[in-house]
Formats: C-alpha cells, structure tokens, sequence
C-alpha cells in the first residue's frame, strides 16, 4: 500500500457508473485506507451508506464541471448533498468571472458558511474544497484565485476538474503556496487533473495536502 493514500480522493466521477461499480470503489477504498471517495452527486447517498463506520469519507462534486451554476443553485445543492451524507465538498468556482471578485467571494462565503455549519460522520466540519481550474487561468489570475479562497475562508483550494486539456501544474501549485505563506493562511492545496504516475506525483508532493486521482491510477500505482 502506497504511503500517499492516506491523502488520496478516491475518484470515480463517471455519469453512467453503475450502482455496483461504486459498491466496489468503496469496498476497494476501505482496503487501500484512502482519505475519501470521490463520486457523482447521484451517488453520494450509496456511497455515504456503503462507508458507514468507516474512517473513509465520502466526498462530492457541487457545479461539476462547469462551475456555472448561480450561487442559490450552489448553496441549494451543497446543503442537499450534505443531507444525504456528503463529508466533503468540491466545488468548482466559477472561474469565467475570475474577474469579478464580488461575485465570487459572495459565492464562497456563502458555501464555506454552509460547510461550517454541518458536521460530517466523524464529527468535524464538513471541508469545502474550491475547483478553481487553474489551467485555464493565468498565473495572475491564479494568485487572485487563491486570496480568494483565502478570505472565503475554504478550506482547500484545488487545481482541476480533471475535465479540461490542462490540469494540475507544478508552476501553478508553486504560485498557490507562495500566496498562502505570503498570507500566513491555512488555506491547503488539492492537486488534481492529469496526475497518473509517480513522478507527477513525487513532483507536487513538497507543496500539497491532498492527491485527487482517478481510481483505475490509484489501483495501478499500489499494485507497482
């Protein structure tokens, strides 16, 4: 078993995944002691139950993956997947008005409220996660990213949907991490988005707190 488990997402956020596959993910996930289980929001609840007593959580997408969704929509949705048993939230921020600070702190503050107020099933509060897509955003727009989430006060801020041409980069991890010590923020970083070998992961290891990676990668990797 691979040491950097313990801070892997567990991903499988396939929309025409059977019930079955995602009975397995969990079973799998429970074995490799992974930090959650990343699926669809449709799954959540079958996740959530198949991971009762279990010390791995179960983690959800809100927005996925566009981030387009207005702000009620997003409150509307995290609070409804929280509901059926979500731990962790990744939302993808609508990074198209990247611009327009107002709007997306409004937006944030709104979510990381929600997420305070909730407790997930191991009695801590629910972790919002922010989705930034940061491949799709320059490195001046990556720093106004990240003071973002830091004044938002998320918990995570993370590089990739996994769903554009361009996602996680060392270049644009480096430039988070330099804002949070800038900042003397707490704000940690998810890598995620086109991370499947080891020297990817050797690479972003010095500078994040947690590992999104697709399932198939994660059962490659511990079978090496």
């Amino acid at each position: 078993m691979l040491a950097i488990n313990s801070i892997v997402d567990y991903t499988l956020l396939v929309p025409i995944t059977e019930d079955s596959a995602i009975v397995e993910l969990c079973q799998k996930a429970n074995q490799l002691q992974v930090k959650s289980v990343c699926v669809l929001p449709e799954k959540v609840s079958l996740a959530a139950k198949e991971l009762k007593g279990s010390k791995v959580l179960t983690c959800t997408v809100v927005s996925f993956p566009d981030g387009n969704m207005s702000v009620i929509e997003k409150e509307s949705q995290t609070k409804n997947l929280i509901e059926q048993g979500a731990d962790e939230i990744d939302v993808v921020m609508n990074y198209t008005k990247i611009d327009d600070t107002d709007y997306l702190l409004e937006e944030l503050k709104s979510l990381a409220k929600i997420c305070r107020e909730n407790k997930n099933k191991l009695g801590g509060k629910i972790t919002l996660k922010v989705i930034v897509e940061s491949g799709l955003l320059s490195l001046q727009e990556t720093e106004k990213a990240t003071k973002l989430c830091i004044e938002a006060g998320a918990d995570y801020i993370k590089t990739s949907t996994g769903k554009v041409a361009l996602g996680a980069e060392l270049s644009k991890i480096k430039c988070m991490k330099a804002i949070i010590e800038q900042k003397g923020a707490t704000l940690k970083i998810k890598a995620s988005g086109g991370i499947r070998d080891m020297k990817k992961i050797e690479e972003f290891m010095p500078f994040v707190d947690r590992l999104g990676i697709g399932y198939k990668t994660v059962d490659e990797l511990n079978t090496l």
